[in-house]
């Protein structure tokens, strides 16, 4: 009786790690892509912009309130705008990490967020 509890609590072991790896893609860490290219059209608020491969090119849009953010290889800066997307500018030489995040429950679409911001021009 004992043996078969034990054999039943390690099945249930495998199963709940199999379930555990199938809704986490099979990694539990999140993998930053490296972006980069041009700015295109920062917001008013310097929050977000479009990036592009090229300047003055159409791109994918980015929301970069709260990520870090450097001028060339100069100190990080946290919680301003960046100085190479001020408000309303375009054409700007950017580098920067990006994380896809799948959404849990309800949701069947994901979302890209950026880590962090390097100004490249």
């Amino acid at each position: 009786v004992q043996r078969g509890m034990l054999v039943m609590a390690f099945l249930a072991g495998i199963a709940v790690g199999a379930l555990l790896i199938s809704f986490t893609g099979g990694s539990t860490r999140a993998r930053t892509r490296v972006i980069e290219g041009y700015s295109n059209g920062a917001n008013v608020t310097g929050t977000a912009f479009g990036l592009a491969q090229e300047p003055g090119g159409d791109g994918e849009g980015y929301i970069i309130a709260g990520a870090r953010w450097r001028d060339g290889n100069g100190p990080w800066h946290e919680g301003e705008v960046p100085t190479c997307l001020e408000p309303l500018t375009s054409g700007q030489k950017v580098r920067m990490g990006v994380i896809d995040v799948v959404l849990a429950n309800d949701s069947p679409f994901g979302t890209q967020v950026v880590v962090w911001l390097e100004c490249l021009d």
